[in-house]
């Protein structure tokens, strides 16, 4: 692991750890090369995907705060016109660029116009008998049991969030499990605010594809065999992938004990229903946060150890396992795991920018760039505009940009590329300023949804990091090698070890008066205006470090 973790490219490591170490720092390339070597023009046509992004945010913004004055119609009449006079005046290259701006702005309000209205559910406003699937293991919450289900209605199934009245004398809540299928009588309602509540928990659900809310009564409901033929292919598929998931969950409870199963299964399975709330609060703080949940570190880690793999079957046997083919069955299996995960927003756009660094790759293009992150945003927000409102989302998109924009130039504010001794000097700068470009990046975006700025984000980082990729390693070993019980076992208490050490520093760094600070609340436009400037200071900074000159 140590071979991962070295900086210079000059280096002589093998092309496996060298791609292993691009991923872990997010792709970034060549920024240790000579100043001069590495000059660009300021030309925005080298970045058409973020040209086109802008207006297609703008579009999908604009049409969710209208949602309620313009119509679908609407949006579509202007979209198609707007395309048939791109069309008429491509003669008119500037002219034309203009009206193709305006083209992806109709474009992404058409496809929020389009989401509302697939979204609208005429429900029945009597109580009515209804079948479902359970989607999720229910969690108990004070009188009650939450839960998922996939309600079977005569036209399509339809995402309902579930709360079911615990029967303490019976007991037979605990019979529910993820995958069984109940009938149940209760009323289907829109999902609807508490009065006192300052997030709108009703917009959540929708955006999250929940159509419905139900209470029901511990009397109401009964356990029965339910058909899945109603469910789309990618819904039934993302069923049974949770019930793998459940069973590769056991086997990590068999070798490890609940505190460290917590956070294992978080780092490996997206599973943070085990965490409780003072190892949560102690990660936060501390601004750990990020290696709780499943985003492109975690993925990177296991496109390393597959390309590894594959690099070894390329030698052992190269007519079989060719270049092309290993990358191909790599993809498949880094998708496989996605699904598997759960499909969540970070970890959907660690997947996407490594199939894109893949192909690129094969043509031996630039990996990564601005405008692969734009493309990868852009997929994912027609794939689904409401990715816009998800915060994992934005804290993911955010948190590449900065490093991508401001980890070569922090980074060089030491001078440690020439000194090839310094190689665990150059490690610990390199994490420290992938650290602080990050912060840069999401502080204001945690300030403003949580109302916490971390402090100790540079020294948690420097632990929890090597921490989660030694865990994360060693748990997807674990799972591989769960039929051999003794070697399982040893590898288990070794997670074990490394686990406790990550909690107990992060909770000795929590409890320090100054780890963060508080109560911190910022607008909307306070976001904006510090955005606005932390890209003017990005675009002086280069030009003065000679990284781009102006024409």
């Amino acid at each position: 692991m140590a071979k991962v973790l070295i900086f210079c490219k000059s280096c002589k490591i093998s092309k496996c750890n060298v791609v292993v170490f691009q991923f872990f720092f997010l792709h970034l390339q060549e920024v240790h090369e000579d100043i001069n070597a590495v000059k660009k023009k300021m030309d925005l046509l080298m970045y058409p995907s973020v040209k086109l992004l802008l207006p297609l945010v703008l579009g999908i913004t604009v049409g969710d705060a209208l949602e309620e004055d313009i119509s679908s119609m609407f949006w579509w009449l202007m979209a198609i016109s707007m395309i048939v006079i791109t069309f008429v005046v491509w003669r008119k290259k500037y002219l034309q660029s203009l009206f193709l701006l305006f083209t992806v702005f109709l474009v992404g309000g058409t496809f929020v116009s389009v989401s509302r209205q697939a979204a609208k559910i005429q429900l029945p406003n009597k109580q009515i008998t209804f079948k479902a699937v359970l989607l999720s293991n229910p969690v108990v919450h004070g009188k009650v049991i939450q839960t998922d289900l996939m309600v079977m209605t005569v036209s399509e199934p339809m995402k309902v969030k579930a709360s079911i009245l615990r029967d303490t004398i019976t007991n037979r809540y605990r019979t529910l499990h993820l995958g069984d299928g109940i009938e149940a009588a209760a009323y289907l309602e829109e999902p609807m605010n508490f009065s006192d509540a300052t997030f709108d928990y009703a917009q959540w659900l929708k955006r999250h594809g929940y159509f419905a809310e139900t209470f029901i009564f511990y009397n109401q409901w009964q356990k029965t065999k339910v058909s899945l033929r109603q469910m789309s292919f990618l819904q039934r598929t993302s069923l049974a992938a949770a019930g793998y998931r459940e069973k590769l969950m056991k086997v990590l409870e068999s070798n490890l004990d609940s505190t460290h199963l917590a956070i294992v299964t978080a780092m490996t399975l997206g599973d943070k229903q085990l965490i409780n709330r003072d190892v949560k609060e102690d990660y936060s703080i501390t601004g750990a946060s990020h290696v709780l949940a499943l985003s492109g570190l975690h993925l990177t880690i296991l496109y390393g150890l597959l390309l590894f793999l594959m690099s070894w079957c390329e030698r052992i046997l190269p007519r079989v396992f060719r270049r092309g083919l290993s990358e191909l069955l790599i993809l498949l299996i880094l998708w496989s795991y996605v699904v598997l995960v759960g499909m969540s927003s970070s970890v959907v756009r660690s997947a996407v920018m490594l199939t894109i660094y893949s192909f690129v790759t094969l043509l031996n293009r630039d990996r990564l760039s601005v405008n692969t992150l734009a493309l990868t945003a852009i997929i994912m927000l027609v794939s689904n505009p409401y990715n816009l409102y998800d915060i994992g989302f934005q804290l993911s998109f955010v948190s590449v940009w900065a490093i991508l924009l401001f980890y070569p130039l922090i980074y060089e504010l030491i001078p440690l590329k020439q000194k090839k001794s310094l190689v665990v000097v150059r490690w610990l700068w390199g994490m420290i300023a992938v650290s602080l470009a990050v912060q840069l990046g999401t502080a204001p975006l945690i300030a403003y949804y949580f109302g916490r700025v971390s402090m100790l984000f540079a020294v948690s980082s420097l632990i929890a990091v090597p921490c989660t990729m030694v865990i994360v390693s060693a748990s997807f070993c674990l799972l591989l090698l769960s039929s051999f019980p003794s070697l399982s076992s040893f590898i288990g208490k070794f997670i074990s070890v490394i686990t406790e050490t990550l909690n107990t520093s992060l909770h000795w760094l929590a409890t320090l008066s100054y780890a963060s600070i508080e109560n911190v609340h910022i607008s909307i436009l306070q976001l904006f205006i510090y955005y606005f400037m932390l890209m003017a200071i990005w675009i002086l900074w280069s030009f003065l470090a000679g990284k781009i000159e102006f024409k």
